[in-house]
């Protein structure tokens, strides 16, 4: 696949050359955890050293299966099975599979995960900047330092779980508020694969290790969806009925969007993005650039009109996968959505650079800790009591 940068990513290359450690360490000791060995074999059988593809001011080879392999095999001792019926996050909440089993086996390239953006973060230290080595440090917490950050996420989510990543750089729709690439953008992937999943840059996914196969059971993504949204988080910022459509139910939120390809959707999303031309609703022209875009269009017109068997499109728990923790509260925030497993930064964007360190973190202390506990006889050393 195509990749716009040219730079290493310096956040991967530390915690792979940590397990490399671990593991040559644990070759000498003549005990090797199966996690282990799989990171080493996959590192030789590429014929170049990890450090040859990842730790170097040479280019690496995103589209070499090298690289996702080693990712994979870097994430394998804490990823969750497809098949698990359950998931413990880091503060000990307990989330089901919502007792559905239609996804049992990795999709794989089957999905799809894309940023869409008129934006480019090809800017000063930016990741897209082929010219500069990008400056996590330095990156800002809005514009192109945003898309930087998230791109992270996103990216290496996918890598770990054997998914395709792309970047979707859109130009934008004259008259229209940016956000209206999303549909047409979403249509156009949607011939190339079976899912296509698209998450806002202010959007972090929360637990790396958790594939979208779990969550597709989780909130109801059946071999009969066609589309998956969170439910909105409501605000009061022009009145109690802000986040409502005409009917008074709550707006689906199109930070995230979950889409599976067959004719429905195709029909469904060719509606979306010829709503404003008003050919078929009339009234939709208005949300051209009035709040909230097209994700009013969506909830006003299409929800209603594309849902016959009731599953069609399914509305996702607001507090799975929209909002995040402090949003509550604050002056025009009426519902408690934590982002339990996307946290959507919609209100405080700065927020989601230092979320996606946290998230990244994380995911290498468990790692490093189920290598640790695995070895603990030959890093741990318990001093002797004096007497």
């Amino acid at each position: 696949m195509p990749i716009l940068f040219s730079q290493r990513i310096l956040v991967l290359c530390i915690p792979t050359a940590l397990l490399l450690l671990f593991a040559f360490s644990a070759l000498r000791a003549g005990s090797v955890s199966a996690p282990i060995k799989s990171l080493k074999d996959t590192a030789q059988s590429a014929g170049h050293s990890i450090n040859e593809n990842l730790c170097t001011d040479e280019r690496p080879d995103f589209a070499q299966k090298t690289f996702a392999n080693t990712v994979a095999a870097l994430y394998k001792p804490i990823k969750l099975p497809v098949t698990a019926k359950t998931y413990t996050d880091q503060q000990g909440n307990r989330f089901d599979n919502g007792g559905n089993n239609w996804w049992q086996a990795s999709l794989g390239s089957d999905i799809l995960i894309v940023d869409i953006d008129t934006r480019n973060p090809n800017g000063t230290r930016e990741m897209f900047n082929s010219q500069q080595k990008v400056n996590w440090y330095e990156l800002q917490p809005h514009g192109g330092g945003m898309l930087s950050s998230s791109f992270v996420n996103h990216f290496l989510y996918a890598q770990i779980h054997g998914y395709d990543y792309k970047f979707y750089n859109a130009p934008e729709i004259d008259g229209h508020y940016s956000t209206w690439i999303k549909p047409r953008a979403l249509n156009e992937m949607l011939h190339s694969y079976r899912f296509v999943v698209f998450i806002d840059a202010d959007a972090i996914l929360q637990h790396l290790e958790v594939p979208m196969e779990f969550l597709f059971n989780r909130w109801g993504i059946s071999p009969n969806t066609s589309i998956g949204m969170p439910i909105d988080t409501r605000q009061e910022i022009f009145g109690p009925k802000t986040s409502m459509d005409s009917k008074g139910k709550v707006v689906l939120n199109t930070g995230v969007v979950i889409a599976q390809a067959m004719p429905h959707t195709f029909e469904m999303m060719n509606a979306w993005q010829t709503c404003t031309n008003e050919s078929r609703y009339p009234g939709c022209g208005q949300w051209k650039l009035k709040w909230s875009h097209e994700q009013r269009a969506f909830s006003e017109y299409i929800r209603y009109d594309f849902n016959p068997d009731g599953n069609n499109i399914v509305e996702i728990s607001c507090d799975d996968a929209n909002g995040y923790p402090g949003l509550y509260g604050q002056a025009t925030v009426i519902d408690n959505c934590r982002g339990q497993f996307v946290r959507h930064h919609t209100i405080d964007k700065s927020m989601a650079k230092d979320n996606v360190a946290d998230v990244m973190m994380q995911s290498v202390s468990e790692i490093l800790q189920k290598t640790f506990l695995k070895h603990e006889e030959q890093y741990f050393i318990k001093g002797a009591t004096s007497n």
